[in-house]
């Protein structure tokens, strides 16, 4: 049953059993790589009073480390005015009248800037008006107006949560709201057994390298196309070293990729091509030979072929290698079918073109790589959550760590049946997962679209030997084939099963796309593209 309540008040001491948690997990498996702060922390927040813990749960979990007073309302804190006394004397937090003026300014409403900075011509959107304030007035001014109207706390603890976090949760995107939405029961996760010896950060170098790279990757995405040489040598130098472990070297890898394609975008190609030469992960050296003949570099361009020919990091790389810039082999005939674009605004073109299959007769869905991902998510849902060293690291799971790295499936192989050995049971095996876990969330599985319904409708139109050739081409590369499947899934009146991609005007199809049309074909399944004019 779920712990909380929609619009009711949590069991007192909730968020501070949750912290609690966080705190008392990452002490128990990396108190060994911890800093005297991080140290720190812990100790003072476990010897908080009840609460006093309370209350700094509750703003560690606020957006915001610049905080007023007067939105401090806690029942289960009692007295707050003494809760935070303790947190100030613990060093948690601060209660001096510091901080940046601009963050001091965006605590209060436009309202509230105009009666503290009361001037004729103070007009504007808020953002306006921090502006001209800011311009009239120096730091300490600001802070003092402020405190004396709307006083504010600093919550110096949260940068060295946000390492207890990660640290936790093995990223930086959970947070600690993650107990709350499943204790809610929005989220269910699946019961998996956790290794409490694995250590998913080995040394304390592993800690500071993956904030660095998460730094580094914000930099990349913020710069885009306004890239320049001397930004990309700067990053350059922090990503030139490959990593030995195989996370952080693919997120390394990512990151590369990314400046790359920032820099061909601004014609630098000479480093987009140092980026793309240090990257160990695909589209890496397609992006390579795409700008070596785009340079005239045809001899350096047929190396890179044969390096991708002599050891293809994926399926579509290999396809890519044996097709680009060559002249194109017979290719198995795709049917076309035309028709107008919609002139009235309908959701998409891939709903329109559903609802003419509808009027045709046939039942269709836009599902795209929902289906063949979900229906690998049933099929192998044992291979997913089985009990494999450091595939799971906290209880929050929606997919095993290793879910995409090239073992996954020779790790398990010994110790899960793989659905395929025995056909006659696939279809009966994916609707018993469908109704036993249904609900439980998955990263694969979108319980949302894949009813009981559909998948009787499509797996009874499949041919056992389809549904096999469909999970054999997912399993050869789980990361390549999660994307670039036909839109549309269709059954036509005659219940037989045929997938549809729609191209809009101008629209052509992309690498992935035309792998999946060409596999599915290979499958036994019928494969089109209606394009509309």
């Amino acid at each position: 049953m779920p712990l909380l309540v929609p619009n009711q008040a949590p069991p007192e001491g909730y968020y501070a059993q949750n912290l609690r948690a966080v705190v008392d997990t990452v002490c128990h498996q990396y108190a060994d790589l911890l800093t005297s702060d991080e140290t720190y922390f812990a100790n003072s927040a476990l010897a908080l009073s009840e609460p006093a813990l309370r209350l700094l749960a509750r703003l560690l979990s606020r957006t915001k480390t610049y905080i007023r007073l007067d939105s401090l309302s806690y029942a289960d804190v009692g007295d707050v005015s003494k809760a935070l006394h303790e947190l100030s004397e613990a060093d948690l937090i601060s209660l001096d009248a510091s901080g940046e003026a601009s963050e001091i300014l965006n605590l209060l409403t436009v309202t509230e800037l105009k009666a503290t900075f009361a001037h004729s011509d103070l007009k504007g959107r808020k953002s306006e008006l921090i502006e001209t304030i800011r311009a009239r007035h120096d730091d300490m001014t600001i802070r003092v107006r402020i405190s004396e109207r709307q006083p504010w706390l600093h919550v110096i603890a949260s940068q060295v949560f946000e390492v207890f976090c990660l640290l936790f949760f093995g990223n930086n995107m959970q947070k600690i709201e993650e107990f709350v939405i499943r204790d809610l029961g929005v989220t269910r996760f699946e019961a998996y057994e956790m290794d409490p010896a694995f250590r998913l950060f080995r040394d304390r170098r592993a800690i500071d390298r993956y904030q660095e790279l998460q730094g580094l990757a914000e930099t990349v995405e913020s710069l885009g196309k306004t890239v320049t040489a001397e930004d990309a040598e700067d990053i350059c130098r922090s990503l030139m070293t490959p990593e030995e472990d195989r996370v952080f070297e693919l997120r390394r890898s990512r990151i590369l990729n990314a400046l790359g394609r920032n820099l061909e975008r601004v014609n630098e190609h000479e480093l987009a091509l140092r980026c793309y030469r240090s990257s160990s992960a695909h589209p890496a050296r397609e992006r390579m030979m795409r700008i070596l003949k785009k340079d005239g570099r045809v001899e350096v361009l047929e190396e890179v072929r044969a390096e991708i020919l002599d050891g293809p990091r994926s399926y579509e790389e290999r396809q890519f290698a044996l097709r680009f810039a060559k002249p194109r082999t017979p290719q198995p005939t795709i049917e076309l079918r035309e028709s107008l674009a919609p002139t009235d605004e309908v959701a998409s073109i891939e709903n329109f073109a559903a609802q003419q299959l509808v009027d045709e007769g046939c039942q269709a869905w836009h599902l795209e790589n929902l289906l063949p991902n979900g229906l690998f998510g049933l099929a192998y849902w044992d291979w997913l959550y089985a009990s494999v060293r450091g595939s799971f690291v906290h209880p929050f799971q929606t997919a095993p760590l290793d879910l995409y790295w090239p073992e996954f499936f020779e790790v398990r192989q010994d110790t899960c049946e793989d659905p395929l050995a025995k056909p006659e049971e696939l279809k009966a095996r994916i609707l018993a997962i469908a109704d036993t876990k249904r609900g439980i969330s998955s990263q694969l599985v979108a319980w949302s679209v894949l009813s009981r319904s559909l998948l009787n409708t499509i797996l009874g139109a499949m041919k056992t030997e389809q549904i096999q050739g469909l999970l054999r081409i997912v399993t050869e590369d789980l990361r390549q084939f999660r994307a670039g499947f036909p839109d549309l899934t269709v059954v036509d009146q005659q219940g037989v099963i045929a997938f549809v991609e729609i191209k809009g005007p101008g629209d052509q199809l992309r690498p992935n796309q035309r792998l999946w049309i060409e596999r599915l074909m290979q499958a036994q399944f019928n494969v089109y593209v209606w394009r509309f004019r």
